[in-house]
């Protein structure tokens, strides 16, 4: 006897891939908060001419990928490149065809574009929108064009492909822009550029090439365009599209405007119940009752509470107490936030963390030292070595601020 062949449902086979990458559960936090926007607000997707060149099929595969999680973005052509991209754009249209989806095909330049842009994401279509060949016409026109295009259909997200992926910096040393000012990265890339506290800094380092500058550029200017609309840009490559936008730590660079990092020296300046239930949640354990009497020396708040950090009074070198970000926020870069601006004023700090934390190979990169304890993991950073031990058994006799 057969038994009849059980069909998979395309979308977990989706984040069956996704969890090869990440974990599953980052993969469906994503997709959770991608499937709460509206059809066209997801992402539109930029591939340049070397990956419609050479790449075309890896791009048509993650379009499918995406369609199969009932996500739908334009693809626009030809936003770095003069030449005439009908030719290109009907290789795409084709292409997408026969991987099963509906590819309707545009100009940049057509009358009422967004509306019909709208339409077409909405039925399930793919979009594929070109610059018209326009003498004289620069990079910056264009990008003008994409930004009003983004700001048209609410777009959260524009992902900029390159076939060598994210922004990286020129030279072997770690690219350190200033004292406790150390550029994320993984894989080579720089994970996070935060343009508030980064862009400048970045850019004097001359460390970028001339055409990731570009792509900088290009970025800060489609996000200056959208405002106050929030808007993510990502260079990454199409091998790596989907792990870029569905894992925390992502596959490329992400460019995000930034959130104002406050400091505060007190909690008569903060909403403490909504910062007690980002650290609950966080933990996902309760805290004591008394925990918010305790005076903090410091407390670094992300301006919308998806990530803090509290310092308490130590007797030979300050406390961090907690280190909390939302997940999705872990993703935008908001630990990196938070970290930069506490480590600019507390040079000299040790904390302590459980030996089964996920975050633990993070501290390791940017702690100075660690000690392991049966019940934790302690570490400092700009610690005096005389002054270690002393720092290490204070942080380790601290009691539980949480009731189990």
């Amino acid at each position: 006897m057969t038994l009849p062949a059980v069909q998979a449902n395309p979308a977990d086979v989706v984040l069956t891939f996704l969890e090869s990458v990440g974990r599953r559960a980052e993969a469906e936090l994503y997709l959770r908060l991608f499937r709460q926007l509206s059809k066209e607000s997801f992402a539109l997707i930029a591939p340049g001419a070397q990956v419609l060149r050479d790449g075309t099929g890896a791009l048509v595969e993650q379009i499918r990928f995406l369609a199969d999680l009932d996500l739908f973005a334009p693809i626009v052509l030809g936003l770095f490149d003069a030449g005439s991209m009908a030719v290109p754009a009907e290789r795409v249209a084709r292409r997408i065809t026969a991987a099963g989806l509906v590819p309707y095909v545009h100009t940049m330049d057509e009358p009422g574009l967004g509306e019909k842009l709208r339409e077409e994401l909405r039925a399930e279509r793919i979009p594929i929108v070109y610059f018209p060949q326009i003498e004289g016409e620069t990079v910056d026109q264009r990008t003008v064009a994409l930004g009003m295009l983004a700001r048209d259909l609410d777009t959260r997200k524009i992902v900029l492909l390159r076939r060598r992926g994210g922004l990286s910096a020129r030279g072997d040393r770690p690219l350190e822009l200033g004292p406790g000012h150390l550029m994320p990265s993984v894989g080579g890339w720089i994970s996070v550029v935060n343009l508030r506290v980064d862009r400048m800094a970045l850019l004097a380092s001359k460390r970028l090439s001339k055409r990731d500058t570009e792509l900088l550029d290009c970025a800060n200017r489609l996000i200056e365009l959208v405002e106050p609309n929030p808007l993510l840009v990502s260079v990454a490559s199409p091998l790596n599209l989907m792990k870029e936008l569905f894992t925390v730590k992502g596959a490329g660079t992400l460019v995000k405007r930034g959130t104002p990092i406050t400091r505060h020296d007190s909690y008569t300046t903060i909403d403490v119940p909504r910062l007690r239930a980002l650290l609950e949640a966080s933990f996902g354990r309760a805290l004591q009752p008394d925990f918010f009497e305790r005076p903090p020396l410091a407390v670094y708040l992300d301006a919308q509470y998806r990530g803090a950090a509290i310092f308490l009074p130590g007797n030979s070198v300050a406390y961090l107490s907690k280190f909390s970000v939302e997940p999705q926020a872990q993703g935008e870069g908001v630990g990196n936030d938070l970290w930069q601006a506490f480590c600019r004023d507390f040079p000299s700090f040790v904390w302590r963390t459980r030996r089964d934390n996920a975050i633990v190979p993070w501290y390791l990169g940017v702690a100075d030292g660690m000690a392991r304890r049966p019940a934790w993991y302690v570490f400092w950073r700009g610690v005096e070595p005389e002054r270690i031990v002393t720092a290490i058994a204070e942080a380790e006799a601290r009691p539980s601020d949480f009731t189990a």
